[in-house]
């Protein structure tokens, strides 16, 4: 017996050593460090000033590279839900400065509709700790966490052919806008996406939305930090068919007023059909999501914005 067990450790040394090197090599692949822009989170800077959540018109609407006077930090994703939001904040909370400002998106598709958060969870293993994930198992956590050869699928062949580091940067050529047509085609569909049966949940969304923002408000409240609400730029074409649907801008607009009436002095800045944006199809890649062009100008309007209502200083200048 003994015999046998040493012969069946051998065996399982033999198979598993070299999974265990190829895994290795996956890892070290740009694209599975940079997959879902989940790297960014390996190194998150102290005293951020600002900083913004949010789902992909976060991720692509703020880019802070040429703001260098004050320290800011993008910690959105792509189709990233309010609950995962408010997990993020939780974890990097004591990253932001004392009053420094946290910029929680609204968007048209987070009024009452709800995601399945097992389409995004498995990023989420990367990033947050157990007891953070809306659901956890081991092997989940072990395919795509500690041995992601395991879910890697045809995306193990970037061990040989891998991807140009710079590709997996989500800003890495996003210059370009749509033509008419291609625009309009793609705000149609894109409407159509947001008005589907699947995802919608009626009043019962609406108030599980309220719910999660407000924890994310109570928990900004709590560091003394600052939660600001933003909904980020729309194209006029997307509007457009929006305006059809006579409920939605009216429940559009009550959630927001739900928020601040609830707080006292929380301040929500709405871009949506800011004409400045809205008109000029060259800020947007599409019909909904800022190029870097656009992006970069309107971070620099938000700040601007913020700036007016006395809440971003330098640190020089700052009472606090």
């Amino acid at each position: 017996m003994k015999r046998f067990i040493l012969k069946l450790i051998l065996l399982l040394v033999l198979v598993l050593s070299p999974l265990a090197i190829v895994n290795q090599l996956y890892i070290r692949t740009n694209y599975w460090k940079g997959e879902n822009n989940v790297d960014k989170f390996n190194d998150i800077p102290y005293n951020i000033k600002l900083g913004n959540l949010g789902s992909s018109h976060g991720l692509f609407g703020f880019k802070y590279d040429n703001i260098h006077d004050i320290k800011c930090y993008n910690f959105a994703l792509s189709s990233q839900p309010y609950y995962y939001d408010l997990q993020i904040l939780r974890k990097y909370i004591d990253h932001f400065e004392k009053k420094g400002v946290v910029i929680i998106l609204i968007s048209y598709f987070d009024i009452t509709r709800r995601p399945d958060y097992s389409v995004y969870r498995s990023r989420y293993y990367r990033i947050l700790p157990k007891s953070s994930l809306d659901s956890w198992s081991l092997s989940e956590d072990v395919c795509y966490n500690k041995f992601p050869l395991l879910s890697a699928k045809m995306n193990i062949l970037k061990i040989i052919r891998d991807v140009p580091v710079e590709t997996m940067n989500p800003y890495y050529n996003r210059t370009t806008f749509m033509d008419e047509k291609k625009l309009h085609d793609y705000c149609i569909k894109k409407h159509k996406d947001w008005t589907s049966s699947e995802g919608e949940k009626g009043k019962i969304g609406y108030d599980m939305n309220i719910s999660e923002i407000s924890s994310m408000i109570d928990l900004c409240l709590t560091h003394e930090l600052i939660p600001v609400l933003v909904t980020t730029p729309v194209t006029d074409v997307l509007n457009q068919i929006y305006e059809n649907d006579v409920d939605f801008f009216p429940t559009f607009e009550q959630f927001s007023k739900d928020l601040t009436s609830k707080y006292e002095g929380l301040i929500y800045l709405d871009y949506s059909r800011d004409e400045y944006f809205s008109n000029n199809h060259e800020f947007f890649s599409d019909g909904d999501h800022l190029n870097n062009i656009g992006a970069e100008e309107f971070t620099k309007t938000v700040i601007m914005d913020l700036r007016k209502k006395d809440l971003l200083k330098n640190r020089e200048t700052a009472n606090f």
